[in-house]
């Protein structure tokens, strides 16, 4: 009789198994490994650019940097795609970047001034093109064709990744004999910590180079640098920038266009959760990077559409934007993000609702589709806001069920804006009544 051969389809461990060959191919779980490094630094790379918002004062420029932290995300969503796909441990809720590679990128990031880190964001991205091509040269087409397809959506941004420095570096200090040798100083240290990283062993201490910069004017400063063109609101007098009567659309319906340029404010303050809050779930960031960029989005329509009508942004005061402090983090994360999520964008619901009726009454079809796509963004950020609100406060030792979460941060955002508790009370299990106190209503019969 012949022997009986039992196999378990499920036991795939085989293809993680040590093996000799030692030839140029690689085998699935090879490239599962080489994945997973151009995998974190995407996510450096990401938390680079976000990392440095807050730190230019050009509002068209922290436009730029949004844009490109959310684009390295999205090709973290299709390398993690593939990695899943084949053997060798996934990325899971407790993975992060290696230390060394997460101290080298550190290092390059605290930069001197925008010219310093454009040119070691130029860097490392040249760094990690090189990686990609290598693959193209590496790969077979055939056996990792998937592979290929997930390179092959990367590949659309490297132009616009690799050329958005080159204005900044190109022409750096020629007037300015000691600041371009200092400069110089900087590009032989960014080589120096990326060689280092490159020779260092795994487990082992890295004798990293003496850091140049004394102040680095990045990432994530005490205090945002702030446009010229966006003048700040006066915090003593008025709740917020949309309560300012100076305001030239204030008491109109067009206030809601005002509402959406000043969205910037919101941006800058989750580019600081976005590098500030370490260790997360990977997807807390992919979601946190789509709604920063959202909202810029929302800054910019707005903007655009008050320039259409004829406005300078200098005829508005704008909503400052506040870092918080090694002190407060703890708490100022956690609350904003909620209060954010959960309360001011699901209140402006009822009054985007609104504009949109009332935009197309007053002949402006342009203005009512933005807050039908405002709309659209903003119930997929109340969403986040119910994923990732209780898990922060809990990540940050704050720990509140999901339950009371919203009435919370619902209290807390009325108190912040003055409320007595007697009037929170009354308000708080009432979502028009409290939407009514958290918010400003507009004039929806005044164009």
């Amino acid at each position: 009789m012949a022997k009986r051969i039992e196999v378990d389809v499920t036991d795939y461990s085989f293809l993680e198994a040590a093996s000799s060959y030692k030839g140029s191919l690689l085998r699935p779980i090879d490239t599962a490994k080489l994945l997973k490094m151009c995998f974190w630094l995407e996510f450096e790379l990401s938390r680079m650019t976000m990392g440095w918002v807050s730190s230019v004062p050009d509002w068209d420029l922290k436009g730029e940097l949004v844009r490109l932290s959310y684009l390295h995300t999205q090709h973290m969503v299709q390398l993690r795609e593939r990695i899943s796909e084949l053997p060798g441990a996934d990325i899971n809720d407790k993975a992060w970047t290696p230390s060394g590679l997460q101290e080298a990128c550190q290092r390059i990031t605290q930069a001197g001034g925008l010219i310093e880190f454009a040119a070691g964001y130029k860097f490392i991205v040249q760094k990690l093109y090189e990686q990609y091509t290598a693959f193209h040269e590496t790969l077979d087409p055939i056996l990792d064709g998937p592979t290929f397809d997930k390179l092959r959506y990367i590949e659309l941004d490297k132009e616009q990744m690799l050329s958005w420095g080159i204005p900044y570096v190109k022409f750096a200090y020629v007037e300015d004999g000691q600041k371009r040798e200092a400069y110089h100083s900087w590009l032989v240290y960014i080589d120096h910590v990326w060689k280092v990283l490159e020779k260092s062993s795994s487990g082992k201490k890295i004798d990293w180079p003496d850091h140049p910069v004394l102040e680095p004017a990045g990432p994530i400063p005490l205090k945002p640098a702030n446009d010229p063109k966006y003048p700040h609101v006066d915090l003593t007098k008025y709740k917020s920038a949309m309560f300012d009567p100076k305001s030239p659309t204030y008491d109109s319906l067009k206030h809601m266009i005002f509402i959406n340029a000043s969205e910037m404010s919101a941006v800058e303050s989750l580019t600081y959760l976005y590098y500030g809050v370490q260790k997360m779930p990977v997807d807390f960031y992919l979601d946190v990077a789509r709604h920063t960029w959202d909202e810029v989005r929302h800054s910019q329509m707005g903007v655009r559409r008050l320039k259409q009508m004829g406005y300078r942004t200098e005829d508005f005061s704008w909503h400052p934007s506040t870092a918080p402090t090694p002190e407060t983090m703890d708490q100022v994360f956690p609350e904003f993000y909620a209060s954010l999520t959960m309360v001011m964008e699901p209140c402006s619901f009822i009054k985007k609702r609104k504009s949109i009726g009332a935009f197309m009454k007053h002949g402006d079809p342009l203005s009512s589709i933005q807050s039908e796509y405002d709309i659209a963004d903003e119930r997929l950020h109340v969403g986040f806001g119910q994923k990732w609100g209780a898990k922060l406060f809990e990540h940050m030792e704050d720990f509140i069920s999901a339950q009371n979460a919203a009435e919370t941060v619902k209290q807390m955002h009325l108190r912040k804006m003055g409320y007595s508790q007697d009037e929170i009370n009354k308000v708080l299990h009432s979502f028009p009544e409290f939407c009514g106190f958290a918010t400003m209503e507009l004039n929806y019969d005044k164009y």
